[in-house]
């Protein structure tokens, strides 16, 4: 199952350079756990473009947000090309790649 049918209070902190994803997960009893994750240890920035599989966006990342969609939340920002030019912003869907497993994040394949 996608995580953000059993998760609230998502948001978005940037810690040493990083961007971090922090929420609350239910577990399949009912029980709210706060968790935090490393989005930059699974999204990359390949040449303006999102990548899962990839890492380290932020480096290269502007006005990073999480937008609210009807089909989960979305990972925004304004990403570098490789030349220095933009794409204008870009989005990924962090519903399509990763699971709440029991209260804990689990990350899908690229």
């Amino acid at each position: 199952m996608s995580f953000h049918n059993s998760a609230r209070n998502l948001k978005l902190r940037s810690e040493d350079g990083k961007t971090l994803l922090l929420l609350e997960l239910r577990d399949t009893k009912g029980k709210w756990h706060n968790r935090k994750v490393r989005l930059d240890d699974h999204i990359g920035n390949t040449d303006g473009w999102f990548i899962w599989g990839g890492s380290n966006f932020t480096r290269s990342a502007r006005d990073v947000a999480l937008e609210n969609t009807p089909w989960g939340p979305k990972l925004c920002a304004d990403l570098r090309m490789k030349d220095g030019g933009s794409r204008g912003r870009q989005g990924v869907m962090l519903s399509d790649k990763i699971q709440n497993v029991d209260g804990h994040l689990r990350f899908l394949g690229p």
